[in-house]
């Protein structure tokens, strides 16, 4: 079956089908992983990590004069799809790698290449070895997330409680943070705080916060409904204290590091959904193909070939969009963040219909833990609440909608 019907350039076809094979051959374990306990999850996904650095697939957005592949937003969402047709909880830990490395690539593409040499280039060269780094982002908190984000004018801030003062040649970061991917296993988390508490989001600023930092510990490893192979936790940073060079991004910038990272992260956001969406199809497609009622396929039966011709058109007009978005987002900057949000959104909303109706097309077996497409349906719910839920991102699409009038 053709994999693509967006014109991708045969070099990235290539990178999917590398993937596609890493994962393939993986898949036992990753649905083993769904039923597992957090301690195992745990450690067999370190070890999937560090086996993936045999396609060196962690570096694929580092720079290539920093040791990388070169590849960014369309390289990653290839990957990304590709990762998720088989399992989206280790599309999920792969991403959430990445988005913990995007403040310092975004530095480093500004201008900062003392932030590339000092984070990225010793990443590519463990992963070289194969030791591979575990990154994860955190500014979602207990008390400030999606709301935070939005700020609605006149409406009251939402309470930031993660603060950095600085003591003389260190910062020292206090907080907590809430529902970060590879949180339970990072070896360095990427961390918003806010550096006066007058000045709100104004002053935020991003520090690099390495796990063996004394002070920071996992508070609590949280039990999700779906992409359960990902690690997910709430983290403590209790007077971290962490030198000058762990700043990526200084006081009154941090804000503008977010912004840009979820630019450049919600479409490909979109590769995952996608990757889930055609997982569904295919399991659907088989299914009625080989299921006999009536004395015929239900494939045959009129009811069944229109939603599978639905799950066709909404899988292929999701692939368009996501695919032209994340292509522009690596040629213009500012990337384009209601189109990033666009991506994300509809592509979301297509992995939930089409893994819902693949459960519908396959009856009571679709309903029980023997086929994978309830898990499909549990893993794509969640593309549409992380990176911003669907809410939120389109009320950052009727912001430029608005500004525009």
């Amino acid at each position: 079956m053709k994999t693509h019907r967006y014109p991708l350039p045969p070099e990235y076809l290539n990178v999917y089908n590398v993937v596609r094979e890493f994962a393939a051959s993986r898949e036992h374990l990753l649905l083993k992983l769904d039923r597992a306990s957090h301690e195992e999850v745990m450690g067999e996904i370190r070890r999937i990590l560090r086996e993936s650095s045999s396609i060196r697939l962690l570096s694929m957005p580092i720079p290539g004069d920093l040791g990388g592949s070169g590849y960014f937003t369309l390289g990653a969402t290839v990957a990304l799809e590709a990762l998720a047709f088989h399992d989206a909880g280790l599309a999920t830990t792969v991403g959430a790698v990445w988005l913990g490395l995007l403040p310092p690539v975004i530095a480093n593409m500004l201008g900062r290449g003392d932030v590339g040499e000092r984070w990225l280039r010793p990443f590519a060269e463990a992963d070289a070895r194969g030791e591979p780094q575990v990154w994860a982002f955190a500014i979602t908190e207990p008390t400030a997330g999606s709301d935070y984000e939005r700020l609605e004018p006149g409406a009251p801030q939402p309470e930031f409680l993660t603060y950095a003062r600085r003591e003389g040649e260190y910062w020292v970061i206090s907080g907590r943070k809430i529902f970060i991917s590879n949180g339970p296993i990072a070896d360095y988390v990427t961390v918003f705080a806010l550096t006066d508490r007058l000045k709100g989001v104004e002053s935020m600023a991003c520090f690099v916060v390495p796990r063996e930092a004394e002070g920071f510990r996992v508070f609590s490893v949280i039990d999700k409904m779906g992409h359960r192979s990902s690690p997910t936790g709430e983290l403590a940073f209790e007077s971290v204290r962490v030198p000058e060079d762990h700043m990526v991004c200084p006081p009154g910038l941090g804000w503008d590091s977010v912004q840009l990272t979820l630019a450049y992260s919600r479409a490909p956001v979109g590769g995952i959904a996608l990757g889930i969406a055609k997982r569904a199809y295919r399991e659907a497609l088989n299914y009625a193909k080989s299921r006999i009622q009536g004395g015929r396929r239900i494939a045959e039966h009129q009811i069944v070939r229109e939603k599978l011709a639905n799950m066709y058109i909404m899988i292929a007009a999701a692939e368009s969009l996501v695919y032209s978005v994340v292509s522009r987002l690596e040629s213009e900057f500012p990337p384009p963040m209601d189109d990033s949000s666009a991506a994300k959104v509809f592509a979301s909303d297509v992995a939930v219909h089409a893994s819902l109706e693949a459960v519908q097309i396959m009856g009571g077996y679709g309903y029980t833990r023997d086929f994978i497409v309830e898990k499909l349906v549990r893993d794509a719910k969640l593309t549409q609440i992380y990176e911003g839920t669907n809410e939120v991102n389109r009320l950052t699409i009727s912001d430029k909608i608005l500004s525009e009038v």
